[in-house]
């Protein structure tokens, strides 16, 4: 089955682009990640903020970072977990080690701040 690079979500045969983020998908399954790495258990190590969520799908959107800053292998934990889920209007920190700031940053900007292709070519008129 086809997989996105990006968000490391499985499609069915026949699909070619992430419904999420409009990326092509690859062939075959998604590669295979470390176990998770828990940040509440290190010690020495300084949490940085590399990306603020806000609104009703905060910690959605918070949980989407997580997942694709896991598919690099960096670890995160968003701050104030389960806050959002109460009151929906809160921000959700989402915290990295410092040393791991920059790769996260570009990570997160690929998805989050690239815009999503259509389907349409150029020159061809959109659904929108």
């Amino acid at each position: 089955m086809p997989y996105c690079p990006r968000c490391s979500v499985e499609y069915v045969e026949g699909t070619t682009t992430c419904e999420d983020c409009g990326a092509p998908l690859l062939p075959g399954s998604p590669p295979e990640t470390a176990p998770p790495v828990d940040l509440r258990e290190e010690k020495n190590v300084k949490l940085v903020p590399v990306r603020v969520f806000f609104g009703g799908t905060a910690q959605m959107d918070a949980d989407l970072a997580r997942n694709i800053l896991q598919t690099q292998g960096i670890p995160s934990l968003p701050s104030g977990e389960g806050g959002a889920e109460v009151i929906p209007v809160l921000d959700v920190p989402l915290l990295v080690r410092e040393e791991d700031l920059q790769k996260a940053t570009r990570a997160l900007e690929d998805y989050f701040d690239t815009p999503a292709t259509t389907g349409a070519k150029e020159g061809e008129p959109s659904d929108d």
